[in-house]
């Protein structure tokens, strides 16, 4: 392994990235993206503009006044999920509201949001985070992320809800992900009418959860040797008794996990109340507890597809977290609504640029070995470019001075 090379065929990939889609960019501006994407990739700890300032070569104020170019993210992220996973029909498009830790009281959007982390309610920022995942690799993608705006300002300004909120984001993303996949995949806090009806109605298949304590009915049957009667013919059967399930109604198999694990699992159509609407459920039991029940509103779809979309979800979780970790979604130096949607955007892309480059060329690495690996080789030629060929105590001095101010 060269270490010296690294850092070149990084750049190399990034542009490569971009060359791929149709996203039009200046080459001035799409030559400092791939510097601040390779920048950022190789920052060990906080990503800031004082930090990229500090290994990027360019000025704070030239990064900060960058960051409020607006890019179509979303398209080169779809670029690179078609180029990760290939055609089939194992994709879909998850997402996941998530919060990020802010202080200050001037900063666009912040507000008290839901944190996953703590299990309660906090102060600071959300952003709404779209993940293309597969089911065959096991891994996610991130396509963007969208800020959401105060609930307090969303309600007074917009008369709007929360939920309305996430519906609006899918609606105004609903071509870009429709070009990619029809499936649409979200934890059981979206399985409501408002939010299921909605992205149906954009021609999205919705996958999610139900609770264990749904109102569930069978189909109704018509019975052919009844008397006929006057009225309304019963449009509904008995409701769902999930600890005594009518097996002549449901379908039982044996589903398999990632890890070998087998577990009896049950499935039919059935009339959720709550939805409005007829879906194909799946019961998985869980020891003494509550069964599982996952659904899709695409009463066709096999049940095995049904729960490995669903648990391959949380792969957008794990891809929230190694932005958090790895690439500065949590370590904004910015109060501005643009800059703070570029600093999120930029991020993830970061992230799916590391994970590509891993994929083809280091497959044995983590995303912390590999920022440790790129940081080695921009250490190794920064020391070598300033050395040079004839090393002296003058260029000695300089070279240590440097090496200081990227400990600090």
């Amino acid at each position: 392994m060269n270490v010296l090379a690294i850092l070149k065929d990084f750049t190399i990939r990034c542009k490569s990235v971009f060359e791929n889609t149709t996203t039009k960019m200046s080459k001035r501006f799409l030559n400092w993206l791939i510097l601040t994407i390779r920048t950022v990739a190789l920052i060990p700890g906080k990503v800031n503009f004082t930090r990229l300032s500090r290994y990027g070569g360019r000025t704070a104020k030239t990064f900060a006044s960058n960051f409020k170019t607006p890019v179509d993210w979303m398209k080169v992220n779809v670029g690179m999920a078609r180029d990760c996973f290939g055609p089939g029909d194992d994709i879909a498009v998850a997402i996941d509201p998530s919060f990020i830790s802010k202080a200050g009281r001037l900063t666009y959007g912040i507000g008290r949001f839901w944190s996953g982390v703590a299990q309660r309610v906090k102060r600071g920022l959300e952003i709404m985070a779209f993940g293309a995942i597969s089911l065959s690799k096991q891994t996610c993608v991130m396509l963007g992320a969208v800020q959401s705006p105060n609930f307090k300002t969303l309600e007074s300004e917009s008369d709007m809800s929360m939920l309305d909120w996430y519906v609006s984001l899918v609606r105004a993303k609903a071509t870009e992900l429709l070009s990619l996949t029809g499936i649409l995949v979200a934890d059981a806090f979206f399985s409501k009418f408002e939010f299921v009806d909605e992205v149906t109605g954009m021609g999205f298949r919705f996958v999610g959860r139900l609770r264990a304590d749904s109102y569930l009915r069978y189909l109704a049957i018509p019975n052919p040797s009844a008397p006929r009667r006057r009225g309304r013919k019963k449009k509904y059967g008995e409701k769902v008794d999930l600890s005594n399930l009518d097996m002549s109604v449901f379908t039982s198999f044996i589903y398999e996990d990632s890890t070998g694990i087998k577990t009896r699992c049950h499935t039919a159509v059935v009339h959720s109340r709550a939805l409005k609407r007829y879906i194909r459920i799946v019961v998985c039991p869980v020891g003494n507890g509550e069964p599982l029940l996952y659904f899709s509103t695409d009463t066709g779809m096999m049940p095995e597809r049904i729960i490995g979309f669903y648990r391959t979800r949380f792969q957008i979780e794990f891809g929230i977290r190694d932005a958090k970790q790895f690439t500065g979604l949590q370590s904004q130096q910015t109060r501005d609504k643009d800059r703070l949607d570029f600093a999120f955007n930029l991020s993830f892309t970061a992230l799916n640029v590391c994970k590509e480059v891993i994929r083809k060329d280091y497959p044995d690495l983590s995303v912390a070995q590999f920022k440790r690996l790129m940081f080695e080789s921009y250490l190794a030629s920064t020391i070598i470019s300033t050395y040079g060929k004839s090393p002296h105590l003058k260029i000695i001095q300089k070279i240590n001075h440097r090496l200081t101010q990227l400990a600090a």
